[in-house]
């Protein structure tokens, strides 16, 4: 904090926790963005937070702005000067309304003729005059997800603002918004130091505060709450339950963290452990620990903002008794009914007005996953088991411990189908119907499970089509492209060989006009398919080249496109790519200008050595290229093409493809065209640049 020259803290009543991290990189890039905007140079800008405060502090900045000018366009040189050489009204206009002198004007050139131009050197503001416009900027525009007005001020912030603390060199700046004087006062710890204290040097701004009971780095109070949950557990001998969503809470929830250890009754241990875990998250905001085999330790982790008291101890366990209590009844309760038992109710829950109730997703799933099972070849016993765990998938949110925590759909459901006795791979896709949530998730691997989570995504997708909930530019509010993102990377990560457009059209009964959707759909989904290949690290045109064909194998299509990528580093395919988008661009040329042309093809009609030896090429290659792409050999199958090269290079240099006698150019077009129609499901040789 040495060279820290400017410091503003705003203070505030309790923030949420969830509001500040994005606020800290908001208002990070608005005020270093406006100081560059304002031409005040500065070293660093950095933005710290805590529940009460945010605060900017900048380093090395300047007190005052950067001397520049600007280049003021006029009126055209023949409209600023009349006939006899004089200035204009328009140019005198041009000059008054910008405060210009006739001596600071010149000519310049531009693409439209000459014009006048001036420039104009820019006023050299203080600091001081422009920073209290920057700070009511910052307060106006930090996107937060709900703001509020207090008292009668016309200003709104998530919470309202107590005092704001400007310094520049160890002076406060002079300014008042809506009532709120700025001033040198920080407020220490709300409890330990809840009191106004005068801050005399901006570089000791983070020092008084840690005096005073607040850490206000929260990168410093994050690694501190951190390194004291390791060590409490290390105590304790287990291991944390490691969460950095919710360490990144409780580091927004505290300005002086220290851990506290508390203990809950053993018998709550009959509880599924990720129901006790999610308990302690989601309401309390605690921290699990696990001992060296996994399993749960009747201990947690309260990280309090003051420092631990037996009274802190009791009041915490007290309320995690009561929590775990309410979730032991849960449980008890909805173990009373299996899953199996429960399928019925599902016809009571209402999954839309007009796709009906979860029951009829169910059974709608229940034919995609069946469709699924027959492409994949599946055998009799994992085809059952599939549609045993398509039945029960949705039961779980009939059961209580669902409706409390919503955030376990699926891993309730595994739970309660592994104690019902189901078989584990049944148990598994009830749970992996869900994943992968979002990239990098882990991904369905187990047949059962995979077939599980394409149904019930497919279903989704089609079922939000069919109602016309479709995304609109950003709007996505049933995550339909997350959805479809999910089923390319379960297809390609488990390398699976599915034909997504031969189920669609198989599924598409089941929904309102399914058979109208199936092309806007299956486009939507290669939208998301073109992305993670893109992701993959191939080229735009390598991916465009496989998209084209109208493939919707997405394996398949990330094994081309990778052959691509691979390939392509070697010469002599940029050699194969010449020629080929050469009988490309002949035929497609003709037939642009000809739509609807039918050529008529007889090998026989060939009759130079060249169009006959590039004929006979291709036809004696034909069994190979069709075997190489049905079993993915496309290295072997490029090494072939790069085989007949010659005869191409040879064939456009003897013959002309478009002689003046149509038959002879028929026939020539033809045999073209037939060469490439052994490509037209590989990949779009078009697409790709040279």
């Amino acid at each position: 904090m040495e060279r820290i020259n400017f410091v503003c803290e705003i203070g505030t009543e309790e923030i949420p926790a969830g509001y500040i991290p994005p606020a800290i990189q908001q208002i990070a890039s608005l005020m270093s963005e406006g100081l560059k905007t304002q031409r005040i140079a500065f070293g660093t800008c950095t933005v710290y937070a805590t529940p009460r405060r945010i605060a900017v502090c900048v380093s090395d900045m300047t007190d005052k702005q950067s001397e520049d000018y600007e280049e003021l366009k006029g009126p055209s040189v023949k409209a600023a000067y009349d006939a006899e050489g004089n200035p204009t009204k328009a140019f005198m206009g041009f000059l008054e309304g910008n405060k210009i002198k006739l001596e600071d004007t010149f000519i310049q050139n531009t693409n439209k003729g000459e014009y006048i131009y001036a420039r104009r050197t820019l006023e050299a503001k203080p600091v001081t005059a422009i920073i209290p416009e920057m700070i009511e900027q910052i307060i106006a525009q930090v996107n937060f997800p709900k703001r509020m007005r207090w008292n009668v001020k016309r200003i709104s912030f998530p919470r309202p603002i107590d005092y704001i603390c400007v310094l520049f060199n160890d002076a406060v700046v002079m300014h008042t918004i809506d009532g709120i004087r700025f001033d040198n006062k920080v407020r220490g710890h709300y409890i330990q130091n809840n009191r106004m204290i005068p801050l005399q040097h901006c570089n000791e701004y983070s020092e008084v505060l840690e005096k005073h009971g607040v850490i206000v780095d929260h990168n410093k109070r994050k690694e501190s709450i951190k390194q004291q949950l390791y060590s409490a557990a290390k105590t304790l001998q287990g291991k944390l339950v490691e969460d950095e969503e919710l360490l990144n809470t409780v580091t927004f929830l505290t300005e002086s963290p220290y851990v506290v250890i508390c203990n809950f009754d053993e018998s709550f241990l009959t509880i599924p452990d990720i129901v006790l875990i999610t308990e302690m998250k989601e309401h309390q905001k605690y921290f699990a620990i696990r001992d060296d085999n996994g399993k749960l330790l009747p201990k947690f982790l309260v990280v309090s903002n003051n420092p631990p008291t037996e009274h802190i101890v009791k009041g915490n366990q007290r309320v995690i008794r009561a929590r775990f209590t309410d979730a032991q009844f849960f449980f008890d309760e909805d173990r009373k009914i299996p899953l199996a038992g429960r399928v019925d109710m599902l016809k009571n829950i209402l999954f839309h007005k007009e796709l009906g109730s979860i029951y009829d997703k169910v059974v709608r799933m229940r034919k995609i996953a069946e469709v699924i099972a027959q492409q994949l070849s599946c055998d009799e016993a994992t085809i059952k088991k599939i549609d045993r765990a398509v039945l029960l998938a949705k039961t779980d949110l009939t059961t209580s411990l669902v409706f409390e925590f919503t955030s376990l759909q699926g891993q309730i459901g595994k739970i309660y189908a592994l104690l019902d006795g189901e078989d584990s791979e049944v148990a598994d896709a009830i749970d992996f119907q869900y994943r992968p949530r979002f990239q990098g998730d882990i991904l369905p691997s187990s047949i059962v499970s995979i077939v599980v989570s394409l149904a019930e995504k497919i279903d989704n997708i089609f079922g939000s089509f069919s109602v016309g909930n479709i995304p609109k530019g950003s709007a996505d509010p049933y995550a339909l492209r997350r959805q479809s993102a999910a089923i390319v990377d379960v297809v390609v990560g488990n390398a699976i060989h599915l034909d997504l457009a031969n189920v669609c059209k198989i599924i598409a009964p089941q929904y309102n006009n399914g058979g109208t959707l199936v092309d806007a759909i299956l486009d939507f989904i290669n939208g998301r398919a073109k992305t993670f290949l893109y992701e993959k690290g191939f080229a735009f045109d390598e991916v465009n080249a496989c998209l084209a064909v109208g493939c919707y194998d997405y394996y398949e299509l990330y094994l081309r496109a990778q052959s691509i990528h691979e390939f392509r580093r070697d010469k002599r395919f940029g050699d194969l790519l010449i020629a080929f988008k050469r009988m490309f661009n002949i035929v497609n040329a003709f037939l642009k200008k000809n739509p609807g042309y039918t050529f008529s093809f007889n090998p026989e009609a060939l009759v130079i050595d060249e169009e006959k030896n590039l004929y006979t090429f291709f036809k004696e290659k034909e069994d190979s290229i069709q075997e190489y792409i049905a079993q993915n050999k496309y290295k072997d199958l490029f090494l072939l093409l790069i085989e007949g090269k010659e005869a191409i290079d040879t064939y456009f240099d003897k013959v002309m493809v478009m002689d003046n006698d149509p038959v002879v150019r028929d026939t020539r077009l033809g045999m073209l065209q037939s060469i490439l129609t052994l490509f037209t499901a590989f990949i779009d040789f078009s697409q790709i640049q040279e």
